[in-house]
């Protein structure tokens, strides 16, 4: 599976969680570090906030089931990010929840961005 991002989470545990419930668009995940995968280095002192919002359509799966349900039929606190993937205009990425649940989630159109603390920004 191929990253193409800049940065990574890899065996990062969420800090902290945030789910707009009243717009249903914006999801912030919050890290004590990151990978950043262009200079090859781990961050692991750098708190950061990866941020997905504005999605133009948004839906969950659960473990193997194949069927696509809306975002909030499986939302839950995420407590490790498995994998992320973008294609074109989708971001697809498997989390784990504090109820111990993989659930994949699909995001069309996504606008996503990491925040450092030192307020610098990737998109």
């Amino acid at each position: 599976m191929t990253n193409q991002f800049n940065y990574a989470f890899d065996d990062e545990v969420v800090s902290k969680f945030c789910y707009d419930i009243d717009n249903n668009k914006r999801i912030d995940i919050f890290f004590t570090g990151y990978i950043d995968l262009i200079e090859n280095q781990y961050f692991s002192d750098r708190p950061c906030t990866f941020i997905i919002e504005d999605w133009q359509e948004a839906k969950s799966q659960i473990g193997d089931d194949p069927k696509r349900y809306p975002l909030d039929r499986h939302m839950g606190i995420f407590s490790l990010i498995l994998y992320m993937k973008l294609q074109e205009d989708k971001l697809e990425m498997m989390v784990n929840t504090l109820d111990e649940r993989f659930i994949t989630l699909i995001f069309k159109e996504p606008k996503i961005r990491l925040q450092i603390n030192d307020n610098e920004t990737y998109e």
